[in-house]
């Protein structure tokens, strides 16, 4: 069970929300652009197979993980606007 994310708590003292909601919109965005160009690499099973067994199932395996990560910090920045915009 994953514990549940700490959102930042906007108050007089603090971070604007304006500030807090341009930034991680800024930064959301940009990573659209990353995971577009990601999935935009050339990634074919003919630049693995000069290697030894297993390297194409390795590299798309990693090639996942990579993508995986990426879009669990896409929902994180997403579940952040989401809180900033209640």
């Amino acid at each position: 069970m994953t514990e549940p994310t700490v959102f930042p708590t906007v108050h007089l003292n603090g971070t604007s929300a304006t500030m807090l909601s341009e930034g991680y919109f800024a930064a959301w965005n940009r990573l659209n652009e990353a995971i577009t160009a990601f999935n935009a690499i050339e990634f074919n099973q003919r630049d693995y197979y000069v290697q030894p067994d297993g390297a194409w199932q390795q590299a798309t395996t990693e090639r996942s993980e990579a993508a995986h990560k990426l879009h669990e910090v896409h929902k994180y920045l997403e579940t952040h606007l989401i809180h900033l915009g209640e």
